[in-house]
């Protein structure tokens, strides 16, 4: 760790050299050391079993790799990945890159269907890989796709030199679409020959959630996840992972590319299966069917899980680890240690930056504060800087920057942006807020974008959601600004209820515990409006949809001819 600083500026130096290499080769590599391995385990709600050995997965790439170059396809091109979480999806991400093109991650619904076309022009991707998923249910928007991009079998147009590869076999009959991953197997392609690819080359496009408008395209290379193979479980694990992790495959967080360079084993469901609640018990047998050491879970299955009963962890069964991260995390949380695993971990990361910080490993006993997201990921930086980008002393809160290797390289075709994103020496601006506290752990508050601009002070909702959270029968709480013609903005509790609460509660509550005790300046932060809810609006991230909501308390409290936000 670095030596104590008066300014808030935390460091990890590199435990090892980076590894100067490429995700193609070490998959390469993994087949003929471990062929028999199973890499990737994909488990349905039905209770079926399929996996990848690490042979059959590089050996089927290589084979979609050359076929790709038949097509046309050159080192460097972009080529798209759409579908959910299956193995044919990991066999096309890994068939892009050994064919030495880039994969551009693109979540797909009827809604997001109008915008690929836009996101295919703006990468200039020359094909797609499709998968329709198991018993074909991404058909429709996958049709709605291939239609706005004028895939039709007899129209010649703009687009139409742009492939479509199906990954699995689907009535598309009236798209021009290339043959599927099944049918490329059986061809005879050994003399094809494959580009070199080397560290620095680029890999992987993943796309922001777009929460704040057009979502952005943060650019990685192979270098930049080659020299980030660290597990999330503690470096000094001695014993053979098998980590469950149903993240969606497009997401930074959820990208088969580490379970290849870290040589682990990884069992994987559809991502929308524990959106379910209903499902939890279902998710936690699996684990246990496949005898998993570790899983990454995020805080609503955790909070799932503590709702199960008793009966369910009767067994002598316990991950060593359990690891969650993406919003407040506190002593709530903590509950599964022991009922569900040995120990809890705590990430802090972006599609940006990777891996920055790691909480853990944290024992039943450890209080743990709201917000403590830990110390930086070896060879990472940390600082917080005011509002003039000037470094301020520790524990004042300020903007959170980093600084690593794994920092992307730019927002693919956004120069501005990507000039926006960084200062002048390099250090990433992540838009969160936060503070360095005493013990030299990261402490998050909050978004930057997400304060709340009451009269002269800024109010950040992460804290006060979380603070809300502790209410009983409070599922899900959103805080949003609404307008106010004095204050300009005024701080509006929005609130899912799991049980019998009323918007009078969550007020009387907020009055009599919350901010009395918690809070430095209790009258600046006491909410002026509550809102209850049946459910919240969500992003494809499956977080609550701020904008959506903020405008539906907009129009419920009729302020609509008050001072609207700016931002």
């Amino acid at each position: 760790m670095d030596a104590p600083s008066d300014f808030s500026y935390l460091h990890t130096p590199p435990i090892k050299p980076y590894s100067y290499t490429t995700v193609a080769k070490v998959a390469k590599e993994n087949a003929f050391h471990h062929p028999n391995k199973e890499v990737f385990i994909l488990r349905e709600v039905d209770g079926s079993r399929s996996s990848l050995t690490n042979a059959a997965l590089y050996q089927q790439a290589e084979q979609l790799a050359r076929y790709l170059v038949t097509q046309g396809i050159q080192k460097g091109d972009v080529v798209a990945l759409v579908g959910p979480n299956t193995l044919e999806m990991v066999i096309g991400m890994l068939g892009i890159l050994t064919a030495g093109a880039v994969v551009l991650n693109v979540t797909i619904n009827m809604k997001t269907a109008l915008d690929v076309k836009e996101l295919f022009q703006l990468a200039h991707v020359k094909c797609a890989l499709v998968d329709t998923g198991k018993d074909n249910s991404l058909l429709p928007p996958v049709r709605a796709m291939l239609q706005h991009c004028n895939v039709q079998t007899d129209e010649t147009n703009e687009d139409s030199d742009r492939k479509f590869i199906l990954l699995r076999k689907a009535d598309l009959h009236d798209f021009k679409t290339a043959e599927s991953l099944e049918t490329i197997q059986l061809q005879n392609l050994s003399e094809v020959e494959l580009p070199s690819i080397y560290p620095e080359d680029n890999a992987i496009i993943f796309t922001t959630s777009g929460s704040t408008g057009k979502p952005k395209m943060v650019f990685h290379s192979h270098f930049d996840f080659a020299s980030y193979p660290l597990p999330l479980t503690p470096p000094t694990a001695d014993y053979e992972i098998t980590i469950f992790n149903d993240r969606p495959f497009a997401w930074i967080g959820g990208s088969p590319v580490y379970t290849i360079l870290r040589s682990e084993t990884r069992v994987v469901m559809d991502a929308s299966i524990a959106m379910n609640s209903q499902n939890t018990k279902l998710i936690w047998q699996i684990v246990k069917e496949e005898r998993c050491t570790d899983a990454l879970m995020l805080p609503f299955v955790i909070h799932d899980l503590l709702e199960l009963t008793k009966t369910v962890t009767e067994d002598d069964f316990r991950l060593q680890h359990i690891i969650t991260g993406g919003q407040m995390i506190d002593n709530c949380y903590t509950g599964v240690i022991g009922p569900f695993c040995h120990k809890m971990m705590i990430v802090y990361a972006c599609s940006e930056g990777i891996g920055i910080t790691l909480n853990g490993p944290i024992g039943h006993a450890q209080p743990l504060l709201a917000g403590d997201v830990g110390k930086p990921y070896p060879g990472v930086e940390v600082r917080i800087v005011d509002f003039q980008e000037l470094p301020i002393a520790r524990g004042l809160i300020g903007k959170i920057q980093i600084r690593s290797r794994q920092v992307m390289k730019e927002y693919f075709c956004s120069p501005n942006l990507t000039k926006e994103a960084f200062t002048e020496e390099r250090w990433f601006k992540t838009g969160d807020i936060g503070k360095i506290s005493v013990d030299g752990n990261l402490i998050l508050l909050g978004r930057e974008n997400d304060a709340i601009s009451r009269g002269t002070r800024k109010i950040y909702p992460s804290m006060l959601e979380f603070l809300l959270k502790q209410m009983k029968s409070i599922k899900e709480v959103s805080l949003v600004p609404v307008p106010d013609k004095r204050l300009y903005e005024e701080i509006c509790v929005c609130f899912v209820s799991s049980g019998q609460l009323t918007s009078h509660d969550v007020q009387n509550y907020c009055k009599q515990n919350l901010f009395k005790e918690n809070t430095v300046d209790s009258l600046g932060e006491i909410p002026t409006y509550f809102l209850q809810f049946e459910t919240f609006p969500k992003l494809p991230s499956g977080k609550p949809d701020k904008k959506a909501i903020q405008k539906d308390a907009t129009v419920r409290l009729s302020l609509m001819g008050e001072v609207v936000n700016s931002n």
